[in-house]
Formats: C-alpha cells, structure tokens, sequence
C-alpha cells in the first residue's frame, strides 16, 4: 500500500461507511490525516478528513487540483471525473 499521498491523488476508501468509493485528496493536515472530497456525498465544501491507513492510491488528477485551488470547480465537475475515472479502470 502506497503511504506517500499527495493533494490531487485519487483514492480509494479501505474501510468505513464508505469503503470502496473514489475520492480526491484536497488537503494534508500536520497530523497527516486527508481531507477528501467526491463531489456528491463529500462535497468542497464538507470534506471529509480520513486516516491515509483507510485509503489506497489508484491514480493522480493535476487538473482538477488547479481547477480546485483556484476555486473554478464545481463539485458536479468532480463528481464527473471521479465517474470518468471509474470507466477507465
């Protein structure tokens, strides 16, 4: 399991209610928990903050990040390319 996790990494929940689902990293606290975000459930503006242990990385979105970080996202948008992503695996 890959430990190092990075903002824009897709990921995939381990465990919890939510297990089995996509989301996108938004942010990493100091105490190293991830905030993650899928557009529909856990929208940008109520992420979720998850342990890394829970989470496994399936990929990496560069665009999104910047669509995010400068506030141009919407969370349909998200919602849409984690459902692209989905199709592609």
């Amino acid at each position: 399991m890959d430990t190092e996790f990075l903002v824009g990494d897709i990921v995939k929940s381990l465990s919890g209610h939510d297990k089995n689902r996509l989301f996108i990293v938004t942010s990493i606290d100091k105490n190293g928990y991830l905030d993650i975000i899928d557009g529909r459930y856990r929208t940008m503006d109520k992420p979720k903050s998850k342990n890394p242990k829970h989470l496994t990385k399936v990929g990496h979105d560069d665009e999104i990040i910047k669509k995010i970080n400068s506030s141009l996202a919407t969370n349909a948008e998200i919602y849409k390319m984690i459902k692209v992503y989905l199709i592609k695996e």
